[in-house]
């Protein structure tokens, strides 16, 4: 196995661990461990299959770091007043009452803070290269998603914990008081913890159902009493045990993401299989089952209790109307993780003295940040992807390879939750959350999008088949 795959799985299987590696220098460490990844995949010449973006991704990503960058650098007063009028009018106010000429500066307020961000989203294009490179056969992609499961299975078990016992704390945190009773396992925010478990819920149902037996037709009985079905009851209660701690994180958009995500999961099944197995609706139902039963166990009053509540969201709502203003004067961004130093010159409505680093909305941000051409390549170029592997997981064949399938599915549902959870929360700000946001998109390319044998044509084989039948 090459070094650059076990250095993924350290990656993968351990930042969530740490607060979802919010301190900067825990994803700084990581950073530095994905930078690694890649300069060995280099030494040991792993030229074959290498992603070769076209020319749309080329060009979004490209206009992406390339303003963001140009963001950080030091600029003329002359071409900053042409890129960020408003900037230069501060620095020009500033200099004015120090008594100093305006010098050379940069469109954004934070400079190394931003160059640093600017680092770590390099770091995550880099782990995109590593990974459709390294996790390319199917043994590579099981080890990978037991990692995953495993530790989400231990994150949600640990989540149920401290919806049990509201006075437990996050590993050694007991400071915090926020979020006590809610199930948010070591990420603190219970909101990312369920960004979280929306990501990884639909791919470990896709990996629950490629277990299964799809090169012939099977009856319930056999189902239930052969041994690879008896394996897939074992991981439909880790399933179970994730809903559940999804649920007692009691993040509505982050159950109303998960919802999503299962429902873009049965889309994709019924479009591409052209019916919905009896394996699904079984594990399906079990994992139903148990949820409810647990859940009539411990009690969910306080998760619709929350769900009734409406009245705190007006905070989300002003957060937003703020940033608007904040986003007019400045239309080219105002850098990279630099909302935390200017948005509390914004901030008009009365908060008291809370200091806001994020606007609770990852689309809405990184339009404060990278502006209009910014949001516009990054969130165009993703989108494109969407769709387009969206039309590829329709045109496969379930029988083909149902592992590839299945986790195709999977992870493309779980992108879809994560979309939706982001406009109402910032979980792409949590480097641990787009980590495993990017490793879903590898995914989804290594499985969907790479020619070969294993995916098959859907449409050829309905055709053979029923060739086949009529001749008998």
């Amino acid at each position: 196995m090459k070094l650059s795959r076990y250095i993924l799985y350290f990656i993968v299987g351990t930042i969530p661990v740490l607060f979802a590696a919010v301190q900067p220098w825990i994803w700084s460490f990581y950073t530095a461990v994905i930078f690694l990844a890649f300069l060995t995949s280099l030494w040991q010449n792993q030229n074959s299959g290498v992603w070769k973006p076209s020319k749309i991704y080329r060009f979004s990503l490209g206009l992406f770091f390339g303003v963001t960058l140009v963001q950080s650098l030091p600029l003329s007063g002359s071409l900053v007043s042409l890129l960020s009028p408003f900037r230069y009018t501060v620095l020009t106010q500033a200099a004015a009452i120090l008594g100093n000429p305006v010098s050379w500066s940069t469109v954004s307020y934070v400079p190394l803070t931003s160059l640093a961000w600017w680092t770590f989203l390099l770091g995550l294009f880099l782990f995109f290269r590593v990974f459709c490179h390294s996790m390319v056969t199917s043994n590579d992609l099981t080890l990978l998603i037991r990692i995953v499961l495993g530790l989400a299975f231990l994150e949600a078990f640990y989540g149920i914990v401290q919806a049990l016992i509201p006075s437990l704390g996050v590993l050694w945190v007991g400071y915090v008081k926020a979020y006590l009773g809610d199930a948010r396992g070591t990420y603190i925010n219970r909101n990312h913890f369920a960004g979280f478990m929306e990501m990884t819920l639909p791919l470990g149902l896709g990996y629950t159902l490629a277990m299964g037996t799809w090169h012939k037709k099977i009856t319930l009985k056999a189902l239930i009493s052969s041994d690879r079905p008896n394996f897939q009851f074992f991981l439909s209660i880790g399933l179970a045990v994730m809903v559940l701690a999804l649920v007692l994180s009691r993040s509505r958009a982050g159950i109303f993401g998960g919802v999503l995500g299962f429902l873009t999961f049965v889309l994709l099944m019924r479009s591409s299989s052209g019916e919905l197995p009896r394996s699904f609706w079984v594990i399906t139902s079990v994992v139903i089952g148990m949820v409810a039963f647990y859940s009539l166990k411990i009690g969910i009053d306080p998760v619709l209790e929350r769900f009734l509540r409406i009245s705190n969201d007006t905070t989300r709502l002003d957060i937003w109307r703020d940033s608007w203003v904040m986003i007019k004067d400045h239309p080219l961004g105002i850098g990279l993780a630099a909302t935390r130093e200017v948005f509390p010159v914004y901030n008009a409505a009365s908060f008291s003295d809370v200091r806001f680093t994020y606007l609770h909305n990852d689309y809405l941000q990184l339009l404060a940040e990278a502006g209009w051409l910014g949001l516009g390549a990054l969130t165009g170029g993703f989108y494109i992807f969407l769709a387009k592997s969206l039309l590829k997981i329709r045109r496969m064949y379930l029988q083909a390879d149902p592992l590839r399938f299945f986790l195709a599915v999977g992870a493309l549902s779980g992108l879809v939750s994560i979309a939706f959870h982001s406009f109402f929360d910032f979980n792409l700000h949590m480097p641990a959350n787009c980590v495993y946001f990017v490793m879903l998109m590898g995914i989804v390319y290594n499985c969907a999008w790479r020619e070969g044998g294993n995916m098959g044509n859907r449409k050829e084989e309905r055709g053979n088949r029923k060739e086949h039948r009529g001749r008998k």
